[in-house]
């Protein structure tokens, strides 16, 4: 028996408001979302007040995006990252937006591996998931080895290896279709420990020119989570811009009737728009209501976990 997703929104999104991260908490609680999804302000701001806060609501604690080489430093007892997730209740810590460097060839993919899987397996015996949210580049088809060698004996200007890769993704598909083996994203999922979790961003896999409803089948109950954004092609390299959800060439509907034949547990809202933040609380509560109707306020809350 599926159960629905449950929704919650992504504090990236509002990092300008000028509120205290415990009163942002209440205020996209009070909107009606299950759950938030911290990102760099959890690391700055007081624990013990965010905790105080997601128990006064109720809401949930998704997860916590962090570099890996802050996972890493945590884990090695540098900072208090872990302490920080055990004080709100969060065993999910997801890794953004590595370097780009990891996803020039196979041989730098695996390096990334090696160092995931060792993370997970640590953050395994503390009682924490560490899960992987996606980007474009994750797309791009990886060059030979040859070439790192090349790159690391000659003076290039920074990002013409980022534009070289654009540029053979632009040539292989013009339209979104399935994953290509010889990219990051196939390397990522055939290598690293089943443990570790994926959070897809549908508006990038659309960027990178692959169907999100292709990755998702390909992933099944590897997903855990789901970032909705939307986009439409743009001008330039970068040819996808941020469009409010619903305008562009992601088609939400499947992606939630997908997220919930696989048992995707959190459907995650995103807004990199240039709006005021508090409207995005809001646009984002209507876009679910509309989208998810009854689904989004019959779900049995569920109470954040303790961590020993």
């Amino acid at each position: 028996m599926t159960t629905s997703p449950r929704t919650a929104f992504q504090l990236y999104s509002v990092r300008s408001h000028p509120d205290s991260l415990p009163e942002i908490v209440r205020r996209v609680a009070a909107a009606g979302y299950e759950g938030v999804e911290f990102a760099h302000r959890f690391r700055r701001e007081s624990p013990e007040e965010i905790a105080v806060a997601l128990d006064e609501t109720g809401i949930e604690p998704a997860a916590v995006h962090a570099d890996l080489p802050a996972i890493e430093d945590s884990l090695a007892g540098k900072t208090d990252l872990l302490e920080r997730c055990a004080t709100v209740g969060c065993d999910r810590l997801v890794v953004a937006h590595p370097d780009s460097a990891h996803f020039q060839t196979r041989e730098s993919v695996r390096t990334l591996v090696e160092r995931l899987n060792d993370a997970a397996t640590a953050l395994n015996d503390r009682g924490l998931e560490l899960g992987l949210h996606n980007d474009r580049r994750w797309l791009y088809p990886l060059l030979p080895g040859s070439v790192e060698t090349l790159i690391e004996a000659t003076s290039i200007p920074d990002g013409a290896v980022d534009y070289i890769q654009e540029a053979g993704r632009r040539l292989r598909a013009k339209n979104t279709g399935g994953v290509a083996r010889r990219t990051p994203l196939w390397q990522l999922i055939a290598e690293t420990d089943a443990a570790i979790w994926f959070e897809l961003e549908v508006a990038e896999l659309h960027a990178g020119g692959v169907a999100p409803s292709e990755a998702l089948s390909l992933l099944g109950r590897r997903v855990e989570m789901i970032h909705l954004r939307d986009v439409a092609p743009g001008s330039g390299l970068d040819d996808h811009e941020s469009v409010p959800h619903g305008d562009g060439v992601v088609d939400m509907e499947r992606i939630l009737e997908i997220a919930d034949d696989t048992d995707v547990e959190w459907v995650v809202y995103e807004n990199e728009l240039d709006t005021p933040p508090e409207e995005k609380i809001d646009d984002g509560r209507r876009f679910f209501d509309r989208m998810l109707g009854e689904q989004s306020t019959t779900t049995e809350p569920v109470h954040r976990k303790s961590i020993s």
